[in-house]
């Protein structure tokens, strides 16, 4: 039963009429999306901490997390670390298969181990433990590597980044910034090395890189991507079975105070999707092994709720976008952490907390969660298989799964301003609804995390949405088969990175489309300029103009030093042929790059 209070608050939520079509998701129970070939939600792949079943922290908390929240296991510094001893000489294999049994033999007492061990998840190093510019033998660092990995793990880890965030790392090893991009070079190697030999000796565990810690990649004129992904790609990309990439918005160790979520880390996304396809005509899948928020003088501060709100905040904006793309990402990991107990040391006499564990020390010795445990709470039990679902807004992003007598619906707000947003089922959807709990995250006008559930709720017309705010309507349905089938699919083209000049035609050729009668379509374009630069270009698709939208996905980036995103401009269905399509597109004035162009087409069938 509701109470007096939550009624009146859905009073307003659910029954004022909707005055402004602005902003209008439509859901459709009825037809089951596919994106690729996946249309089941893989948990494993989304809702994983940054920890692992080997660490003791959370063994008192296994039961509640790891079963009743279902939160999975994500990513942990247990690499081989060949230089972990010394900087300048490489220990031996018999040292390597000594610390891998020790490893195994010490795992398998973890309390964790025996109900929560898995293979789905990340290992690594610090880059001052896996390679060192001195050493170049890097066929021994690889045997090593593999030595140590064959056995080190009960369950061999499906994921194996070399080294974490290595090229913010390149100046440790040289005296100025402009000898950094040979040290770029040859981390890069010792990646194409480790990763030849565990392809070779262990099959089952897939290697990839370079977990950038600082993807600015528009910096310099684009130099910033050649020299750091680009080159990457360039020599070791093809021994990679996934590319690795940090996602935050904040400052991650270097660059501008910035928000990535949104359209600028689809730009950076697609630009490695585009140069991928580019390079093999295969587009290699991403890992996210690390998102949220960061920023400079966090660390060494007390406990701040109001820093876990924008956390949530950035977690979830990211998570809705990176939810669009699981034919082509492995693994998404938010950077929440367990109780880091390695922070308490000598050098925080204050005994404050790591900024982003789940659960904090006390004064007295012992631990209580913070607010990010939030985030796992909101999505405990999100599962099933994806429907169709459309949004006319950029800024707010939509995903709906259903499964035997449930069915969720995500809505999440981009901007920092609410959002009057009206809801609309296709096909009738709403009559299977018996009832909805509403769960809500948001941060209060004063900066704290609240995540609210509102239940014996009929209908869902229009919901206001705070700024930044994440809701999920679980929705108890009566159970029906799907009727029609939507699949998504993206398009790529051998042309990227192409400089921009004034009425100059950038032509873009797209190959073997499939029939499309009934469905939706847009092309993503990337793009990267100064900010008084038109984002607005001349575009036809096989002859026929199309128009360039005003608005894009999250903020205006104001806050850069250019404009870097990516802008989806839908257009008719109709305009697209079976096979080949060309797309031009032309500039009113000269400067930055059109990054990527990828075309995506959803395609229906009933």
């Amino acid at each position: 039963m509701m109470s007096k209070n939550y009624i009146i608050v859905f009073i307003f939520l659910i029954t004022v009429p909707f005055f402004s079509q602005e902003n209008e998701v439509k859901i459709d129970f009825t037809t089951q999306k596919f994106i690729g070939n996946e249309s089941e939600l893989n948990r494993a792949k989304y809702f994983a901490i940054h920890d692992s079943y080997t660490s003791w922290d959370l063994a008192s908390d296994g039961e509640y997390l790891f079963k009743n929240l279902g939160i999975e296991y994500g990513r942990t510094f247990g690499g081989p670390a060949p230089f972990r001893k010394s900087k300048t000489e490489l220990q031996s294999i018999s040292e390597a298969e000594g610390r891998s049994k020790w490893s195994n033999a010490n795992i398998k007492k973890s309390p964790l181990f025996k109900e929560f061990g898995t293979a789905d998840f990340v290992i690594t190093d610090h880059p001052r433990d896996a390679f060192q510019y001195s050493y170049k033998d890097y066929d021994k660092i690889a045997a090593y590597n593999v030595a140590f990995l064959k056995n080190a793990y009960p369950i061999t880890p499906k994921y194996y980044e070399v080294m974490n965030e290595p090229f913010v790392h390149a100046k440790d090893y040289v005296k100025t910034w402009a000898e950094t991009p040979a040290v770029i070079v040859e981390m890069s190697k010792v990646f194409k090395a480790v990763a030849d030999k565990v392809h070779q000796e262990i099959p089952g565990m897939q290697v990839g890189g370079y977990a950038s810690a600082y993807p600015e990649v528009e910096k310099d004129n684009f130099d910033y991507w050649n020299t750091r992904m680009k080159t990457f790609m360039d020599v070791a990309g093809e021994s990679m079975q996934f590319f690795a990439t940090h996602i935050y918005d904040g400052r991650n160790v270097q660059g501008d105070f910035t928000l990535r979520s949104g359209s600028n880390s689809e730009a950076i996304l697609d630009l490695i999707e585009a140069y991928s396809y580019k390079k093999w005509k295969v587009v290699k899948p991403h890992l996210i092994s690390e998102y949220g928020f960061t920023a400079q003088g966090l660390v060494g501060k007390p406990y701040s709720p109001k820093l876990n709100g924008t956390c949530l905040i950035a977690y979830n904006k990211i998570l809705m976008q990176l939810l669009d793309k699981p034919d082509r990402l492995v693994k998404a990991i938010p950077f929440i952490t367990a109780k880091a107990t390695w922070f308490y040391n000598d050098k925080n006499p204050d005994g404050y907390p790591y900024p982003w564990v789940i659960k904090k020390k006390e004064k007295d010795g012992s631990y209580s969660f913070t607010h990010l445990k939030k985030f796992y709470e909101l999505w405990k039990g999100i599962s099933g298989k994806r429907t169709e679902v459309a949004s006319n807004n950029p800024d707010i992003q939509i995903h709906s799964f259903i499964k035997k007598g449930k069915s969720f619906v995500a809505i999440n707000n981009l901007t920092d301003e609410k959002k009057e947003v009206k809801v609309s089922f296709l096909n009738n959807s709403d009559k299977y609804i018996k009832n909805i709990t509403l769960r809500r995250l948001y941060t209060t006008t004063t900066g704290l995390p609240r995540l609210v559930f509102y239940t014996n709720i009929k209908s869902l017309n229009t919901v206001n949405l705070k700024p930044g705010e994440t809701i999920i309507a679980e929705c108890d349905i009566t159970d029906f088969d799907f009727k029609n089938s939507i699949k998504e699919q993206n398009f790529y083209t051998e042309t990227y990175l192409q400089s921009i000049q004034k009425n100059k035609t950038l032509s873009f050729t797209f190959n073997e489309l499939p029939a499309v009668t009934n469905g939706r379509t847009s092309l993503k374009m990337g793009i990267g300029r100064n900010h008084d630069l038109s984002k607005k270009p001349k575009i036809t698709v096989n002859g026929n103009s199309i128009e360039v939208p005003n608005n894009w996905a999250g903020y205006d980036q104001a806050s850069r030093k250019l404009f870097f995103g990516v802008i989806g401009i839908p257009f008719d269905v109709k305009y697209l042929k079976t096979g080949e399509n060309i797309v031009n597109i032309a500039f009113p004035d000269d400067g930055g790059h059109l990054s990527s162009l990828i075309l995506n087409v959803e395609n229906k069938k009933n």
